[in-house]
């Protein structure tokens, strides 16, 4: 079988309209540090209405700081004997599985925030995306979420990184543990948790109501 490049699609490029706000950074000399420009952060509405799914949801990208470093390679193209030699699909195969795995996560996120919608009609704002490594301080929502995803994830579901996301609501800022696993050799998912006990909440509600 040939590595064509008919199997590999290509992402297409982001609405213009996405990305709006300017995104908090560590600090500046942090970014001088390592040379990366600092981008807009990611605006995007409480509530997925079909005009929005339907525009502006299959083409977002996600910032650069989401699944940063992670080597998102399933085994069919791991295996596939002549991949070294598409280095440029490969990048795009690649970009798309974190385009949609943060599309996925995304998705939970404004599953909680509309339930905000009478309080704050405003479209919400991605103001930072922390990586939590194996050193960081306990905390009681991974608890929680290890619990809940060793119950109901596949058995060969192994978690890749969790990010803590914290999402500009009408000046609020709202925390979600943002988690990513591997499934198999091919699969890839995203679980996400609250951190505010009404945000989780509003997760149960939606889910359940």
């Amino acid at each position: 079988q040939a590595f064509s490049s008919s199997s590999l699609p290509v992402a297409p490029s982001p609405p213009a309209a996405v990305r709006a706000a300017p995104m908090a950074a560590a600090s500046g000399s942090d970014a001088a540090a390592s040379g990366r420009v600092q981008e807009p952060a990611f605006v995007f509405p409480a509530f997925r209405s079909e005009a929005w799914i339907k525009k502006d949801f299959d083409s977002i990208r996600p910032p650069a700081e989401v699944l940063e470093g992670q080597d998102l390679m399933p085994s069919y193209i791991a295996n596939f004997p002549t991949a070294g030699l598409y280095p440029g699909k490969v990048a795009a195969v690649r970009e798309q599985i974190r385009s949609s795995l943060f599309r996925q996560a995304l998705f939970k996120v404004q599953n909680v925030e509309v339930t905000y919608m009478e309080e704050c009609k405003a479209p919400r704002i991605l103001r930072t995306v922390m990586t939590r490594g194996a050193s960081s301080s306990f905390s009681p929502v991974s608890a929680v979420a290890s619990a809940s995803e060793w119950w109901s994830n596949p058995h060969d579901a192994k978690m890749m990184c969790e990010e803590v996301w914290t999402v500009d609501r009408c000046g609020h800022n709202a925390d979600y543990h943002v988690r990513y696993f591997k499934e198999g050799g091919d699969g890839f998912s995203a679980s996400v948790f609250p951190v505010g006990l009404r945000d989780m909440w509003g997760s149960l509600k939606y889910h359940y109501t």
